[in-house]
């Protein structure tokens, strides 16, 4: 196409793919962190599920893309994919490279047209920024699932260690899976938790530090897992739930992590723990009876669907995410 070739990624092209992302965002993100190749290799590369990633090219070197993350996804029954979709951009050099619709859609649609599908990824997914929003809702066919708020509460005074039987898991293993096939039957769709996906996404993530909390029974087996990280989003010094996973049936076992999660936070001087939790979960009001609060945010979950059986309204009463399955955190 003229002199941009618009092609799936190609291993070798990370090196001019990362620099045209770190001058972009550097250009248009406040307190922008240039992103490592360790990171990127640990999000394209190393992820479990695959990579999702196209680009524009342009004289050897990227200057467009468009990309997500996989995730590994339970519904209707089955294994599918849902994928976050995240980095996408063009060279502010290249945005009038190509005659209408432009690179960037260029890109975007040739993304969309080799991924979606009912035989192939059912749903992509993000929380983009205002202008990518309205891009996405007028040329990509996004639909709002809902406007994202947070259950957040104080640490207050008390304990700074963690309650007797609690744990920080080193590395997850096959009792993760176990515990999350306790909790699918509640969830319409959800991540598969299993021990590749959690260790990927918290254990082996090479430039930020979570913790897993765990509870166990009197035989040793996994009750309910809480990743926690400090981090500045949103507000300074936040300590965030990134992933809950309890069985609504285990009252006691959240009331050992959320401890845990509060001792965290005091000793870390954090203003607050929060968390997403979906608002048709039996969660959603249970951690407000034990004293979360609801608080809304500007960010708002959009969806492109591939199948005519799960839309955005189907998703919103039938999804079950968290952070974990984004990068905000």
């Amino acid at each position: 196409m003229g002199d941009y070739q618009i092609r799936e990624f190609e291993d070798g092209d990370e090196e001019s793919l990362l620099a045209t992302f770190n001058h972009v965002f550097k250009g248009e993100l406040e307190g922008f962190r240039p992103r490592t190749m360790a990171e990127w290799r640990w999000a394209f590369r190393d992820n479990p599920a695959g990579r999702r990633i196209w680009v524009g090219v342009h004289e050897g070197e990227v200057v467009a893309q468009f990309a997500g993350v996989p995730i590994r996804t339970w519904l209707d029954g089955g294994e599918r994919t849902f994928v976050h979709c995240v980095d996408s951009m063009s060279h502010p050099d290249h945005r009038k490279g190509l005659k209408r619709p432009g690179l960037f859609l260029t890109v975007a649609n040739a993304y969309f047209d080799s991924y979606g599908g009912v035989d192939r990824d059912w749903v992509h997914f993000g929380l983009p920024i205002e202008e990518a929003a309205r891009i996405g809702d007028k040329f990509l066919k996004y639909e709002v699932v809902r406007n994202q708020v947070f259950l957040f509460r104080e640490p207050g005074l008390g304990p700074v260690a963690p309650p007797e039987g609690v744990e920080v898991i080193a590395r997850f293993d096959e009792q993760v899976k176990w515990l999350w096939d306790r909790c699918v039957d509640e969830w319409g769709a959800s991540a598969i938790r299993d021990a590749d996906y959690m260790n990927w996404r918290f254990v082996d993530h090479p430039d930020h530090a979570y913790v897993p909390y765990g509870v166990r029974d009197a035989d040793g087996v996994l009750r309910g897992v809480a990743v926690y990280r400090k981090a500045s989003w949103v507000l300074e010094d936040v300590g965030f739930v990134v992933d809950w996973l309890v069985p609504p049936d285990e009252p006691e076992v959240a009331e050992l992590l959320i401890e845990a999660l509060l001792a965290r936070a005091r000793v870390d001087r954090a203003i607050a723990i929060a968390l997403w939790i979906p608002e048709w979960s039996r969660w959603f009001l249970e951690l407000q009876e034990r004293g979360f609060l609801v608080h809304p945010s500007e960010y708002c979950m959009r969806v492109r669907t591939f199948h005519p059986k799960f839309g955005a309204l189907v998703l919103r009463d039938r999804w079950w995410y968290q952070m974990s399955e984004t990068d905000l955190v």
